[in-house]
């Protein structure tokens, strides 16, 4: 970054709305993550294993778009260089198409399948022409990493709040615009949402202020590439927040199957679930720069991850008692939020520091590449999600689903999760350690940390 604008630090209120785009975004994707399995093969009759392929498949071909925009981004293609006014182009549009995903139109099987692959692919180029400047914000924002983290957990605040609102006002909408008829509920609930994740998305363009430029970089995508893959903070925090999203995969796309067919509850149990999940993650996401504070990043991952793992073992084995299960559920949330902040705190960082290491500034590269990378995880958690039903031989509407089925369901919704915490426990530990990162970042002015 060559440039400034101003080297005012952003104030509380700048940093609060910053955590209105992933408000916006983690509502509309998570929408699409938590129902559009149950309304592929539930209500608009595509088989589930037609519904695997698609969801990897389609998120795979949109992943080649985020590597394009940061191309965009460095060689100053569009809008000059800067990454606000893509959020005001194309903010809107990405709540419309949410709505199309969930657009029932009467079409023969092979035209059903066709609409669902051109809906959910528009709307994942669109998630990414919103997603990655908005995640480069930070970058153009402020060079202190105290800042960063607290943009992190201000957008952690968002995105966890609108996991609460997916679990907790999607279904009743659903059955209140459609009095029964989920055909109807789900269009009619998908354009209030739509609409207003839309409009929300557009709110950091009005309120944060890029008092940064982001260097131009004329280097070809090899070069620019290559320097991603020599700098080592930023290879480790891709993986482990790629992870991530094949843990909430499995949570979102399989809650709703678990609450019926192996608790034997109502479907809104599942939405409940959910609901806990935001409700609980905002409470570790406002926890985690205390404890980032007094034990690192590095272990703020680490220690949470390990102490979800122990409560996702609880929630298996322990009684089918409704308070006993959403408490369990929350712990296990909870300890989770705790990593999202320094997750992103850790992206912006990486970034920097790339450029220090290699001598070769690809920050839009960067971060649309791990955005790539996110949603390949995301592709592969939502197709493993509809696989582990098909493997299980889940039949739709039937009284009661065979002891396989629920088998599968159960190591869907926990076992997997319990994998991803492990796994990206220990592959943190690579990561840069808090001495170097600090060598390495120096701010140009000493400053005070400022509080969340």
């Amino acid at each position: 970054m060559n440039g400034t604008t101003n080297n005012q630090r952003p104030a509380l209120s700048e940093r609060m709305s910053f955590g209105f785009g992933d408000l916006a975004g983690n509502a509309l994707f998570g929408i699409t993550g938590a129902y559009l399995i149950y309304y592929y093969t539930n209500v608009y009759g595509i088989s589930a294993s037609s519904v695997a392929l698609l969801m990897l498949l389609a998120r795979v071909i949109d992943s080649v778009v985020d590597p394009v925009i940061g191309y965009l981004i460095d060689h100053r293609i569009l809008f000059e260089g800067r990454v606000r006014p893509y959020l005001k182009w194309f903010s809107l549009p990405l709540g419309l198409l949410t709505f199309c995903c969930f657009l029932p139109l009467p079409l023969g099987s092979g035209g059903r399948l066709a609409w669902a692959y051109a809906t959910y692919l528009v709307m994942g180029v669109l998630f990414s022409l919103v997603i990655v400047p908005y995640g480069l914000l930070p970058n153009v924002m402020t060079r202190n990493r105290e800042d960063r983290l607290s943009l992190s957990t201000f957008r952690m605040m968002g995105a966890t709040l609108a996991t609460f609102l997916v679990g907790s006002s999607i279904l009743p909408m659903v059955h209140l615009f459609g009095a029964g008829n989920e055909k109807l509920g789900y269009p009619l609930a998908m354009a209030v949402a739509g609409a207003i994740g839309g409009g929300l998305a557009l709110i950091p363009f009005f309120t944060c202020r890029e008092r940064y430029e982001l260097e131009a970089n004329a280097s070809p995508v090899r070069v620019l590439l290559g320097s991603l893959f020599r700098n080592r903070a930023w290879v480790i925090v891709t993986i482990v927040l790629s992870l991530f999203y094949i843990n909430l995969t499995a949570f979102y796309g399989l809650s709703i199957y678990y609450a019926t067919e192996v608790l034997h509850r109502p479907q809104y149990f599942g939405g409940v679930l959910i609901s806990m999940m935001g409700a609980s993650k905002v409470l570790g996401v406002t926890c985690s720069p205390w404890l980032a504070r007094h034990v690192g990043q590095k272990l703020t991952i680490v220690l949470p991850y390990i102490l979800s793992a122990m409560g996702l073992a609880l929630f298996a084995y322990g009684p089918n008692s409704s308070v006993y299960l959403v408490a369990i559920f929350g712990l296990i949330c909870f300890f989770q939020g705790m990593t999202l902040p320094v997750f992103y705190a850790m992206v912006a960082d990486s970034i920097d520091y790339g450029t220090v290491v290699t001598g070769v500034t690809a920050s839009g590269m960067a971060y649309s590449v791990n955005s790539f990378a996110g949603k390949v995880a995301w592709a592969i958690g939502g197709s493993l999600s509809a696989a582990i039903l098909g493997w299980g031989g889940y039949v739709p509407h039937a009284a009661t689903q065979t002891y396989t089925a629920r088998a599968f369901i159960t190591f869907g919704f926990l076992g997997v999760p319990a994998c991803v915490a492990l796994l990206s426990a220990l592959i943190i530990l690579l990561y840069p350690s808090e001495a170097e990162m600090t060598r390495t970042l120096q701010p140009e002015t000493p400053v005070e940390p400022q509080s969340i």
